[in-house]
């Protein structure tokens, strides 16, 4: 039966939180203010989130598991981790409900990645165990962290906090080498979980060990070169990438020559070519989509000034 993984859409994420309803975050607020909250974290760019779909359904559910996170404040993480207690989506969500959000910001990230890494909360990752048999079981335990990796590909991780809600969840992680218990609530059948580098460290072919492979970029793009590129990635034209990034087809033939050029600075061997020299050839194009697809930091935020301080 196939299974497929698939971005989240908004209108996903409330059948979504059915699968588990304890990760919803509503202890501190009402429902609906939840649900405000998980919208202004679903708008963040660092917010990061898939489904896993059956076609066709099985046993009548057609979205068969969720998975999402988020980047939070290094301060919010240090007490999560010094001080652990059940519910922190909940407490999440109140910070958003209360003006006082804990969520990671651009120029937080780009100070994280330049710094000791940035710090992720596991807001959900669940599936609809019951119905499923031992094979989907086995294939959804192994898409929803590789589709976590994915998504964090890039990124210098620093910390992730991952809380279980349900006796699956919780074998699940406690058969996992990379995570380590931090604070277990029985009563509440919650149970907060670690990553970190440490972790992962004498793993080297897991998928946590991979997450913390981190590589500082050196392209030193602006965000507008990012937008492009990443965009881009995807194949699409001109005229496509004029929509998706919301410039003129004329802007972006201009951006496309300030990105070569900004390149052309740092790494003029990647742009270099003798036949392409008004900046608008093929070649040149795919050279620098094919290292940007194996060099995904090139497109994170990154605060290069923070960076020259900390090695001055």
């Amino acid at each position: 039966m196939p299974i497929v993984s698939r971005l989240t859409t908004w209108n996903d994420i409330e059948a979504a939180l059915q699968i588990e309803p304890k990760h919803r975050g509503d202890a501190l607020v009402n429902t609906p203010a939840a649900m405000a909250g998980w919208k202004h974290m679903f708008v963040s760019p660092f917010f990061a989130s898939e489904v896993l779909q059956s076609y066709p359904p099985i046993q009548g559910h057609s979205l068969i598991a969720f998975g999402a996170s988020v980047m939070v404040l290094p301060g919010f993480m240090d007490d999560e981790i010094a001080h652990p207690r059940p519910d922190i989506n909940s407490r999440i969500v109140a910070s958003i409900h209360e003006g006082q959000s804990v969520l990671a910001n651009r120029l937080d990230v780009a100070r994280a990645n330049a710094g000791g890494g940035v710090d992720v909360v596991v807001l959900c990752g669940v599936w609809r165990d019951g119905i499923l048999s031992p094979s989907e079981r086995l294939f959804v335990q192994n898409a929803l962290p590789a589709g976590f990796t994915e998504c964090h590909a890039g990124y210098h991780i620093g910390r992730i906090v991952h809380e279980t809600t349900s006796p699956v969840g919780r074998e699940f992680l406690a058969a996992s080498v990379v995570y380590r218990a931090i604070a277990d609530f029985p009563e509440l059948g919650r149970t907060i979980h670690l990553m970190n580098r440490e972790s992962v460290q004498s793993m080297r072919a897991s998928l946590g060990n991979k997450l913390f492979d981190y590589h500082e970029p050196v392209l030193r793009l602006r965000e507008s070169d990012q937008h492009l590129l990443l965009a881009a990635l995807s194949g699409q034209t001109d005229a496509e990438l004029a929509t998706s990034i919301g410039v003129t087809f004329s802007a972006v033939k201009a951006r496309w020559r300030s990105t070569f050029a900004r390149i052309e600075e740092v790494m003029p061997a990647l742009v270099a070519d003798a036949d392409d020299r008004d900046g608008r050839g093929a070649q040149k194009r795919h050279r620098v989509i094919a290292y940007i697809r194996t060099h995904p930091e090139e497109l994170r935020p990154y605060d290069w000034k923070a960076a020259m301080r900390a090695t001055a």
